[in-house]
């Protein structure tokens, strides 16, 4: 069994929320502070597990009043179907 590292904690932590509301709005600096890592560190997890392949749209905004915002895009039986084609 392998060990989750920092980076997999603060993806499930997302993903928790994601699964309470269909945009989560996250301040980098928090959750830095709430794992004790980099702002970096958020911006990496952010770039690598919340893809738009993977089925997430993501918008940000830096600075003293920034965000990011993380929403699950919800596919329709329709563009599976179209994806199957």
């Amino acid at each position: 069994m392998a060990m989750k590292n920092t980076s997999d904690y603060i993806e499930e932590h997302i993903k928790a929320i994601l699964d309470q509301v269909s945009v989560a709005e996250l301040r980098r600096s928090e959750l830095a502070s709430r794992f004790e890592v980099v702002p970096s560190q958020i911006n990496y997890v952010i770039k690598t597990r919340f893809t738009e392949s993977r089925g997430y749209i993501v918008e940000s905004k830096r600075g003293g009043g920034g965000y990011i915002r993380i929403g699950k895009v919800q596919f329709s039986d329709h563009h599976q179907m179209l994806q199957d084609l």
